[in-house]
């Protein structure tokens, strides 16, 4: 039996878990408040605190040795799926060089902190960053050289669904033919084809959220960041766009509340939200050689019955369809870490 710590740092939380090989033993979110951060100019200054408040919850849990930690990746830079050993030139790689500061960034530190003192310095890890990357280079190149699609979005929540898929199907992962979309503030969705994402699709393009814009014409963005300049237009099409520009909220529940008082525009927003999504997972199917056999939704607002219905009505000439409510970040996160300790996964070790 193995204690697995999985540990994910977001902007107002540190979400942990414990585990015992693939039980859950108990989970806790530490929240805090803007004002709780407003003294810390960069995200590794927030390091102390996090850490101190992680221990006090394994304190209180009685916690007294780990086996194995594993992180949120962080923003590294392209790197293939899996895990990834925690070394001291990742971290200083995620403090002073990561492609975005994101407190995602502490979690290889975190891990490593939490294993030199309960783990007796055994090996920490990172596992599958929002920067996974094995997309076809046919997948990458857009009508400007030089302008590259990426693949930075909901990697460790969606092949953590595409491996429950596998299970549900009592197949491999590696044998399966996946679309699957990431549904929440930003929406990301990739394409899985016999274990290998093949093509992604980021929250800038296609489908719009929760708060991102999507994609949007491009003689449009030309006129809107004229007339509003670059900074004031990437907070609206990253913060106030999507559910937030047309409804004035980010909670797709209030957009269905007023859908049922007869609000024809809430109404058109939330079928155009669908159709998106919809668009989203067909042009990700046809970058899968071979019939896809499963559609999902993941995320937030895969919470939605009715999304649910909407989308699988408009995909179901693709193939079967499932929807996998929330997110399964910190179970993705132990698993993994697992299947490396029991050397049923090898690990990746970077250098910069």
């Amino acid at each position: 039996m193995k204690t697995i710590i999985a540990i994910n740092p977001g902007a107002t939380s540190t979400k942990i878990a414990l585990y015992q090989d693939e039980e859950l033993l108990w989970k806790e979110d530490i929240l805090y408040t803007p004002e709780d951060l407003e003294p810390y100019a960069k995200v590794f200054d927030q390091f102390d605190r996090r850490l101190k408040d992680i221990e006090a919850i394994l304190s209180k849990h009685h916690v007294e040795t780990i086996d194995v930690a594993v992180g949120r990746g962080g923003l590294i830079g392209p790197v293939k799926p899996g895990a990834i050993l925690v070394t001291d030139d990742l971290i200083n790689h995620l403090e002073y060089h990561p492609v975005l500061e994101h407190p995602s960034n502490l979690g290889a530190k975190l891990a490593k902190f939490i294993m030199a003192d309960y783990g007796n310095d055994k090996p920490a890890y990172v596992y599958d960053p929002v920067t996974v990357d094995s997309m076809r280079d046919v997948s990458r190149l857009t009508g400007i050289k030089g302008v590259e699609r990426t693949s930075t979005g909901h990697h460790l929540n969606m092949r953590a669904v595409a491996r429950k898929v596998a299970e549900d199907l009592g197949k491999s992962y590696d044998d399966l033919n996946i679309v699957i979309a990431h549904l929440g503030g930003g929406s990301t969705a990739s394409a899985h084809e016999k274990g290998a994402i093949v093509d992604f699709v980021s929250d800038d393009e296609i489908m719009f959220s929760a708060e991102r814009s999507g994609g949007i014409p491009l003689k449009a963005v030309i006129s809107k960041i004229k007339e509003m300049g670059i900074d004031d237009f990437n907070y609206l099409a990253r913060k106030k766009a999507g559910l937030q520009s047309h409804c004035k909220t980010a909670d797709l529940r209030d957009v269905e509340k007023r859908m049922a008082d007869g609000d024809k525009e809430a109404s058109l927003v939330f079928d155009a939200l669908a159709l998106g999504i919809a668009k989203t997972l067909a042009v990700l199917a046809v970058s899968i050689n071979g019939p896809v056999d499963m559609v999902c939704i993941t995320g937030g607002m895969a919470y939605s019955k009715a999304l649910c219905e909407a989308v699988k009505e408009r995909t179901s000439f693709i193939g079967p369809f499932k929807a996998y409510p929330g997110e399964f970040e910190l179970e993705a996160l132990a698993l993994g870490g697992l299947r490396v300790s029991n050397q049923e996964e090898d690990y990746q070790e970077l250098t910069f």
